[in-house]
C-alpha cells in the first residue's frame, strides 16, 4: 500500500512552501490540506498537540504526517528529514563539510535577508524606512560575498553551482514574499538594489532559484502574497 503523506499548510506560509518544494523535488506524492491560521479547526489543532505537546504553544504549520509512523513539525526538520528518509535525488552533499555550508548559508540568509525584510516592514517613519533599506542592502552585500566564498560556480547558478539543494528549497519561498511585499508597502526594489551594488553572483542566484519549477508551481500569486504579508507591515507615523 502507498504511504499517504499529509502535509498541514497554508498558502501564505513560506515555511510550509518550502516542504511543498522538497516534496516535489523529490518527487514524493502528498495530500495538502490548506489550514485558515486565522481560525484553527479542531482536527488541526488535535494534529498539532499529539506532536508538540505543550497545551500554551500556539498550532502552526507546517505539519508532515508520512505514513503510520512518522509525524512531524518545524520546517527546517520536515526537510532535513525527507532529504535524508527520501535519497534520491540528493538535496545536501554526502561531504560533511559542504553539507555545513548549504546550513551556514541558510542560516545566513535568514539572519540577514530575512531579518532585514521584515524589519523594513515594520519601520514605521520614513527615517526608519531609510535606514531599514541601507540595512537590507547591507545583507544584500552578506549574502553576495557568502555565496562567492562558500559556494561553486561550476556549471550553474546555485548555490553549488550546477546543483539544486537545501540552498534553494528553503529560501526561494521568502525570496518571493520580500520581491512581492517590499516594493508594495515600502517602494524597495530587492532587483535595483542588488543591481546598483554590483551583487552579480547573488542575482544570478536569485534568478535561478526563482526559476525552479518547484518554486514558480509553489509561488501564490503576487496579490496573495501582499496580503499574506500586511500583517507584519506597521503603518508609517505623519510627519
Amino acid at each position: 500500500m502507498p504511504t499517504r503523506r499529509i502535509l498541514y499548510d497554508s498558502t501564505t506560509c513560506p515555511w510550509s512552501q518550502r516542504c511543498r518544494i522538497t516534496l516535489l523535488e523529490k518527487g514524493l506524492p502528498f495530500e495538502m490540506r490548506e489550514v485558515d491560521l486565522s481560525n484553527k479547526d479542531a482536527e488541526f489543532v488535535k494534529t498539532y498537540r499529539s506532536i508538540y505537546p505543550d497545551p500554551e504553544a500556539p498550532a502552526k504549520v507546517p505539519i508532515l504526517i508520512d505514513g503510520p509512523d512518522t509525524k512531524l513539525v518545524e520546517s527546517l526538520i520536515i526537510v532535513e528529514y525527507l532529504n535524508q528518509q527520501y535519497p534520491e535525488p540528493p538535496l545536501l552533499p554526502a561531504n560533511a563539510a559542504a553539507a555545513a555550508r548549504v546550513r551556514l548559508f541558510n542560516e545566513t540568509f535568514s539572519s540577514q535577508l530575512t531579518g532585514s525584510m521584515y524589519g523594513l516592514a515594520r519601520a514605521d517613519s520614513k527615517a526608519a524606512v531609510e535606514a531599514g533599506k541601507a540595512r537590507l542592502a547591507a545583507a544584500l552585500k552578506v549574502l553576495d560575498e557568502f555565496i562567492k566564498l562558500h559556494g561553486s560556480q561550476q556549471g550553474g547558478d546555485f548555490f553549488l553551482g550546477a546543483t539544486f539543494s537545501l540552498a534553494e528549497a528553503c529560501c526561494t519561498s521568502l525570496l518571493q514574499r520580500g520581491l512581492a511585499m517590499l516594493p508594495h508597502y515600502r517602494g524597495v526594489d530587492l532587483w535595483q538594489l542588488v543591481q546598483e551594488h554590483g551583487l552579480s553572483r547573488l542575482e544570478r542566484w536569485m534568478r535561478a532559484a526563482l526559476a525552479r519549477p518547484s518554486a514558480q508551481q509553489t509561488k501564490p500569486a503576487d496579490d496573495v502574497l501582499i496580503a499574506g504579508m500586511a500583517k507584519y507591515v506597521s503603518p508609517l507615523k505623519e510627519e
